[in-house]
């Protein structure tokens, strides 16, 4: 596989994203916000959350959160009303009117989440820094926190819980993902929101950006189901599905501030 493009000064990307509606599905952590020490420390900083309002308020424009926090968490970060988005990795989805739903497949695992995040909580209680953050259909073990020569057991007893009540695990970024054991991931959540948002027509543009291991599956979805979609990873990675890459969350705000002024234009002619 060979390494993603820079998307430069975004003209690789603008033509492709002129249609209409465009849908910009946007993970948080890492792509929007800077990574934290501790997931509840996380700040999405105001110049991104001005440029991301811009890109909402234009016709036409309709954007997403994908995320693997709660969904709400997700929102609250942003805090811009009218916004759908894909928490939990998928398993919930809140439309733009605000309401909430939890993914069907997950109603019979719920019980073992909870489960699996009360002995994580005892389990790990000694070690410092280790944070066990119960989702509702996730729980998601951190250890960014923990001294190193602890985190191989950390990571470890998080996947034995997950064994022992059958739920899958996946590695992110200085955490392990306890999920229930069904195809639910970020890749059905981005395709489930290009749906529902209008970006299966024929005159729509499509945007994911994301950083880490988990929005793998939403770029190799996106450019399966949808070859136009533009796919961004944000960071440094030779190893990803994504067409494009920038190197940080700033960079990625530059890319999005420049759709917004290509767009504003546009929107100033039509008018």
């Amino acid at each position: 596989m060979t390494g993603p493009r820079t998307p430069g000064d975004a003209a690789a990307i603008l033509p492709r994203l002129a249609g209409t509606p465009l849908v910009l599905l946007l993970d948080v952590d890492g792509t929007l916000a800077p990574i934290a020490e501790r997931p509840e420390d996380a700040v999405v900083p105001s110049e991104t959350r001005q440029v991301i309002a811009g890109l909402a308020r234009l016709p036409g424009v309709r954007v997403a959160l994908v995320s693997g926090r709660a969904a709400a968490d997700a929102l609250r970060m942003v805090a811009l009303s009218g916004l759908a988005a894909a928490g939990n990795h998928g398993f919930e989805l809140v439309g733009g009117d605000g309401e909430s739903r939890v993914h069907p497949a997950a109603a019979p695992y719920l019980s073992a989440v909870r489960a699996a995040a009360a002995d994580l909580r005892e389990e790990l209680a000694s070690v410092e820094g280790a944070q066990v953050e119960d989702k509702g259909p996730t729980v998601s073990v951190h250890f960014r926190r923990v001294d190193p020569a602890h985190a191989g057991a950390v990571r470890d007893a998080a996947r034995r819980a997950g064994v022992r009540h059958g739920l899958r695990t996946g590695d992110g970024k200085l955490v392990v993902e306890l999920r229930p054991p069904v195809e639910v991931h970020k890749g059905t959540a981005v395709l489930t929101l290009a749906d529902e948002l209008g970006g299966g027509a024929p005159s729509a543009s499509l945007l994911f950006a994301g950083d880490d291991v988990t929005d793998e599956d939403a770029f190799h979805a996106l450019r399966g189901a949808h070859p136009r979609a533009v796919t961004v990873h944000v960071g440094a990675s030779p190893h990803t599905a994504a067409e494009f890459a920038v190197p940080d969350a700033p960079a990625l705000r530059a890319v999005l501030a420049a759709v917004l002024a290509a767009r504003s234009d546009e929107t100033l002619q039509d008018g």
